[in-house]
This record gives C-alpha cells, structure tokens and sequence, in this order.
C-alpha cells in the first residue's frame, strides 16, 4: 500500500490511537482499534462500490472525497447520525444524550437497538433502489446470466417512469406491512423512514440527471469526460449518501463494541479512512477496468445488504453475516474477473506480433 494513497489512514491511525492513549490509556486504544478493524471488515464491499462512482471523478474531486468526504463520513455519519437518531427518538436533547452515553451506556445503548428498525428501513430502501437501477439496465458486461439478462429483460419492458412506479409502489406496500406486523413498536416510524430513503434518492438522482442534462443512472459509467460543476456536486452528494447508507451495519455493531461517544466516532472514523483510501486506490488502479465482473459484484453486495437491513427491520441480524455474505460476492467477482482477465492474456501472448 502507497503512502500516497493511504497516507490519511495512517495519520488517523496514530493520532486517533494518541488521542483514545490521553483519554483511557491502553484500554481505550485497545476499544479504538477493535473499532477500527471493524469498519474495514464490514466495509471492504463499501469501497468497491465506492469506486464505481468515484472513477467518474477527475483527481481534484478524488482528493475532496478523501479530504471533506472523510470529514462528512466521521462527523456525519458516525457522531452526528447516532445523535440525531437518539434525539428524535428519546425526544431529547443532544446534550443530555451526550451525558447519557458517558453516564448510563447500557441506557444508551438500549435507546439504540430501539430505533434500529427506523435505520434499517431507511437504509434497505435507499441500497435496494440503487441495486434495482443498476440490474434493471442494460449492461455490456453480463455475470450471472441468468439473474441479469432476465432483470434487464423487465426493465426494457416498461417505460422509465411505469418502472419506478411500479417500485414505488412495491416498497411502500412492503413497509406498510413490516411497520404493521414485524416493525416492533414503530408501526408508522417504520413506513416513514423508508419513504425517507425513497425520496432521498430519487431527490439525489433527478438533481444530478438534471445537471447532466441526460436520463442516465447515477451509478452507470457515462462519457468518458469527468462531471464539472453541478453535476459533480451532485454526485458527490450521491457518493456520501451511499456511503452513508453502507455504513449503518458497522454503526450498529460499534455499538456492540463501546457506546462512547468519543471512542465511537475515533475508532469508526480511522476504519472509515483506510475505506476512502482504498476507493481511490481502487480507482487509481484502474481495478474496475481490470477486473470487468468487479462492478457487477459490487452491486449484488448492495442487494444483499439491502436484503439483510429490510430483515433487520423484524429481527436481528448478525454483523458478519452481512459481512461475509456481501464480501463474498466480491471475492467471486474478483476471482471470475482474473480468471478472464489471465485468459485473454494468455490468447493475446499468442498472436503474431503484427496483430499485437
């Protein structure tokens, strides 16, 4: 790993471990690191999907994702989120639920698994539309045949609009039903946090249709020029939504871990910097191009994830069943991208020169 690409994992590695050593010594330090493996194992499938957006990027944008992007991905997601979620829900102040979860951390993390439902909707919605959009389109490359082609086949049947109605439509009757029969005791917070990530990412995806000027999905590789302007605030904004939305199965096994506040947001925040790092170095790789299945993998992760947030809405998931599940299908991507890639090596190392 260079230094170029992971020089801001490494300076939040030691002075998030400096910091965690002047708050509670070696067991802090000890909480912060087990925090920090965490991210990484539970988001490694996070920054494949990452990178299929963020190739889109030229390198001044590449450098904002792991400048202000880490910054919204640590205050945002894995300080001020878990806030936010706890005032809405306890109908509190940030400032007593700050001293909650210094005072009374077994409270704090009760209140927590409380509105877990709510996340897990939010969250299922939002991955779920993405993984639809990908597979209901048309791609030169095909993994899984079966799967794709009939995906596919459904989508070219139905105009754009019919399609996302029918989707609309789909998901809010499935909420309905969980918030009434499996959603605990949220049965309307349930059906409105997933209508929350509906609206969240149709707003996000018109805004940047829009600034393209062009129907075309967000997570789509389009012209070869990179989006300027607008359209890359946009995308941008899409990035860190995604990002946000892969990232609730490791805030909630956090929990599992501390529910310091402190330690919390230090030892997710490194995790979730050697995560951007790997993005860019995905991208800077040209992984993606290399591994042609790659992409596909990322986004059968996306639906799994999707898949195991909406079940969580009911009834707990483990943390690595997530994790191994969505990993795996990347590894598979992987392994199936080099085999094809070390073939067509080997028949262009046996062409005449000429053809070469």
């Amino acid at each position: 790993m260079r230094g170029r690409d992971f020089g801001l994992a490494y300076a939040a590695t030691l002075l998030g471990l400096v910091f965690a050593l002047w708050l509670g010594g070696i067991r802090s330090a000890t909480v912060v690191a087990m925090l920090a493996v965490l991210e990484v194992a539970l988001s490694f499938d996070n920054a494949v999907v990452n990178a299929t957006v963020l190739r889109r990027f030229d390198e001044r944008w590449q450098r904002l994702f792991l400048t202000v992007g880490i910054l919204i991905a640590v205050f945002g997601m894995r300080l001020l989120i878990p806030l936010v979620v706890l005032v809405a829900a306890t109908r509190q102040n940030p400032f007593h639920v700050l001293s909650a979860s210094v005072k009374d951390p077994n409270g704090y993390s009760h209140e927590i698994l409380n509105v877990q439902p709510l996340i897990a909707a939010f969250g299922g919605v939002f991955l779920l539309m993405i993984f639809m959009d990908f597979f209901l389109s048309d791609h030169d490359q095909i993994w899984l045949p079966f799967i794709e082609r009939r995906l596919a086949a459904l989508g070219e049947r139905f105009k754009p609009l019919a399609l996302e109605v029918f989707q609309v439509v789909g998901v809010v009757l499935f909420l309905l039903v969980a918030g009434l029969t499996f959603g605990h005791d949220h049965p309307l917070g349930v059906p409105a946090a997933g209508v929350i990530g509906l609206v969240t990412y149709f707003t996000i995806k018109r805004l940047s249709d829009s600034a393209a000027d062009k129907s075309e999905s967000l997570a789509e590789v389009g012209s070869d020029q990179p989006p300027q302007g607008r359209q890359a605030l946009m995308l941008f904004l899409y990035l860190e939504v995604l990002d946000a939305s892969f990232s609730f199965d490791s805030v909630m096994g956090g929990f599992s871990v501390t529910v310091d506040i402190a330690l919390f947001t230090i030892g997710l925040g490194i995790g979730a910097a050697y995560v951007r790092s790997l993005t860019v170095f995905l991208v800077r790789k040209k992984a993606l191009d290399k591994y042609v299945y790659l992409e596909h993998g990322a986004y059968y992760s996306i639906g799994i994830l999707a898949v195991l947030l909406l079940v969580e809405i009911g009834k707990d998931v483990p943390d690595w069943v997530a994790s191994i599940a969505g990993t795996s299908m990347i590894v598979a991507a992987f392994v199936h991208s080099a085999v094809l890639a070390r073939g067509e090596s080997g028949a262009g190392a046996d062409l005449p020169a000429a053809r070469l």
